[in-house]
């Protein structure tokens, strides 16, 4: 090889392309905002449109709308711990730190006290320090997105609480 360096180092994007990739989330930002008047056209009543062209138009929009939003996501996450691993950010917290310390110079009791320790384990930092809450807190609110959007079919009456759509 003519390089040095061996195929799987590592190598940290330059401030140009980290700016090209910020450049990238705007541009999905701006999809989102396409997507979402896309969706609340294909809602507003179209005595020109047929109903189920209207209700594909509204799904595939929302469809895209949370593609592109779950892309937006990654990305953003991405950037923030390409952040802290070039030592612009700290999302470490030094108040747990401190905490942490004060903690250890105390005798170790079994007995929870009233702020959520054991012993010298503070559960609270514990949980902190696991992506697993968000994770499942963020497929929660996915499925609960999507349930909501699939719920949405109806019947096609366009009836709410009993008054007929106007035409």
């Amino acid at each position: 090889m003519a390089s040095n360096q061996s195929p799987n180092s590592f190598q940290p994007f330059t401030i140009s392309e980290r700016i090209q990739q910020l450049n990238e989330i705007d541009k999905k930002i701006a999809e989102i905002m396409t997507h979402t008047s896309t969706a609340l056209t294909a809602l507003t009543p179209s005595p020109s449109t047929p109903l189920s062209t209207q209700q594909q138009t509204f799904k595939s929009s929302m469809d895209a709308f949370i593609t592109t939003l779950h892309t937006i996501d990654v990305h953003m996450k991405r950037q923030i711990f390409g952040l802290e691993e070039a030592g612009i950010i700290d999302l470490s917290n030094d108040r747990a730190d401190a905490a942490d310390q004060r903690q250890k110079k105390k005798a170790a009791t079994l007995s929870p006290t009233a702020v959520g320790t054991v012993g010298n384990l503070d559960v609270g930092w514990l949980n902190s320090r696991r992506n697993r809450v968000e994770r499942d807190m963020e497929a929660e609110l996915w499925r609960t997105g999507r349930e909501v959007l699939e719920g949405g079919k109806g019947e096609g009456t366009g009836a709410v609480k009993g008054e007929p759509m106007e035409e």
